[in-house]
């Protein structure tokens, strides 16, 4: 029974004649792979096999940074975590943009942390926020970055060979087979 029901369901799914759009979503319609529409909230009409609708929250989301080792001007070692807000502000600048937004949002970010840190001797968690998000916001992808906020902020001695598990013995010799 089951399989019958989703084959109904994936043929009424084809030929729906219709899309809504809920108010915290924007969508695109893309009409025989050209021409392009931007849909606001409400009911919209769409040709089955010449339309094709994307669909795409607007709503505030929450990106996690992982954890990042910097070394700062002055030689300290500061573990950094942060996590970034945003929002879609502009679907079809974003479609054209970029294909996967958290993915660049991480890399933004984690490049402008790394960035400051390292060209700095003193580092404060609001100062690296207040940095991260002035050079962050001049960037037009059609994201709106609503906030950044370091979550953890550690100045410690790291043992990166350790953590990395490249670390091996010294009496270890590599070349010599037995």
């Amino acid at each position: 029974m089951t399989p019958i029901k989703e084959l109904i369901e994936y043929l009424m799914k084809i030929f729906r004649w219709w899309v809504s759009v809920l108010p915290w979503e924007r969508g695109l319609r893309i009409r025989l792979g050209k021409k392009v529409k931007l849909l606001n909230p409400g009911f919209h009409f769409r040709f089955p096999f010449f339309d094709t609708v994307y669909i795409q929250t607007i709503r505030m989301r929450v990106v996690s940074i992982p954890p990042q080792t910097i070394t700062t001007k002055d030689g300290q070692t500061l573990t950094i975590t942060l996590v970034v807000g945003y929002s879609i502000d502009d679907i079809q600048k974003v479609f054209n943009t970029i294909h996967q937004p958290e993915a660049t949002i991480c890399n933004l970010v984690s490049g402008e942390a790394s960035d400051y840190v390292s060209q700095n001797n003193t580092c404060s968690p609001k100062i690296i926020q207040e940095q991260i998000l002035k050079n962050i916001i001049p960037l037009d992808y059609g994201i709106k970055f609503e906030y950044i906020k370091v979550t953890g902020y550690a100045i410690v001695k790291t043992f990166r060979l350790i953590q990395d598990h490249h670390w091996t013995p010294d009496n270890l010799n590599l070349t010599e087979i037995k």
